[in-house]
């Protein structure tokens, strides 16, 4: 006998419509999604519109795994909750014990994110993602272990000491959620590199530029974070090619940050079968730009003189900008 289950919830499997017991099999959830190493943009949208299929993807080896969590709610009326994410190495039966202390985090380090579906049946999905950098040293298959706790169920953890606990944990609990995941290190990065960034009290337009030098064409580089900026945006360049050059070479985008964001942001670089030659070296700055109604005007540099390349240096015609911080990867 199944009765149906009442607030946010994740399926065990594409048949799964929130019946307590759960339907076999357990570890296929669609509902924690691997979705690559760049954030989605608007994932509320996007994952709510393709709830019918499991779009997950595999991890990429060393490289930044944005993982989105969504659920259905099944209560009458508006409901919330926080999901939260876990990890453990393969294996056949995954008792809480071998996971439990292993939390995944956002860009901006919060091991739980508040999500809300506004009335019965709407999908509510994470819009800031969990970020996983998996080895692949010892292992290659991980498992995924997703979390809703609500006011109606807090869902905590359990104490499961036998395969009849752990029988009991799988089929009544539609507040967890299951994956196994496989590694590949196809479009993995050949190395990358985290760095914490705060915005602080201002608000503002931030350039955000990586400075190649001695960087071979043909390499390629890009950086990301998952913490939206705002309406579904992000710090992102995606995997661009650097082109041949004379040992110098720089991308960026521009932002308008709000204030007090913090986050981490990864910056990557794949040889792509080249070799770095001596004096190799990616920088990752964050510029401001101000007009002449600032009291910094005439101290500071015009874009060219800070590197711009000819687009941002159009965009930011009569400006002049400062270096407010950089962050650099050195090749030995």
């Amino acid at each position: 006998m199944t009765t149906q289950y009442d607030d946010l919830f994740f399926r065990t499997n594409l048949n799964d419509h929130g019946e307590v017991p759960a339907p076999p099999l357990a570890y296929e959830s669609p509902d924690i999604i691997p979705s690559g190493i760049y954030p989605i943009s608007k994932p509320q949208d996007y994952f709510a519109n393709n709830y019918d299929k499991d779009v997950g993807q595999n991890l990429v080896t060393g490289g930044p795994n944005y993982i989105y969590l969504r659920t259905k709610n099944l209560a009458q009326g508006e409901e919330g909750g926080t999901v939260s994410l876990y990890y453990t190495p393969a294996s056949l039966v995954l008792y809480p014990d071998r996971w439990q202390k292993n939390q995944l985090k956002t860009s901006d380090q919060q091991t739980g994110v508040y999500i809300k579906a506004s009335k019965t049946n709407d999908i509510a999905v994470t819009d800031n993602p969990f970020v996983w950098e998996p080895s692949a040293i010892s292992n290659d298959h991980y498992c995924l272990i997703s979390r809703v706790s609500t006011n109606k169920h807090p869902n905590d953890i359990p104490v499961v000491g036998s395969y009849s606990d752990m029988t009991d944990f799988i089929l009544n609990h539609p507040g967890f959620g299951w994956r196994n995941v496989s590694l590949t290190d196809v479009n993995a990065p050949t190395f990358d590199t985290s760095v914490f960034y705060d915005q602080k009290s201002d608000a503002g337009r931030m350039v955000f530029q990586l400075e190649c030098t001695n960087v071979p064409g043909g390499a390629s580089v890009a950086f990301s974070s998952g913490t939206p900026v705002t309406d579904g945006k992000h710090i992102v360049l995606e995997k661009t090619t650097v082109p041949d050059n004379e040992g110098s070479w720089n991308t960026s985008v521009t932002c308008d940050v709000p204030a007090n964001y913090q986050t981490n942001i990864i910056y990557s670089y794949w040889a792509n079968g080249t070799k770095p030659p001596l004096g190799f070296q990616l920088k990752l700055k964050v510029m401001h730009y101000v007009d002449e109604s600032s009291q910094f005007f005439h101290r500071l540099h015009t874009p060219e003189r800070l590197g711009a390349t000819p687009e941002l240096a159009r965009m930011m015609r009569g400006k002049r900008g400062i270096v407010l911080g950089t962050h650099v990867t050195v090749g030995r």
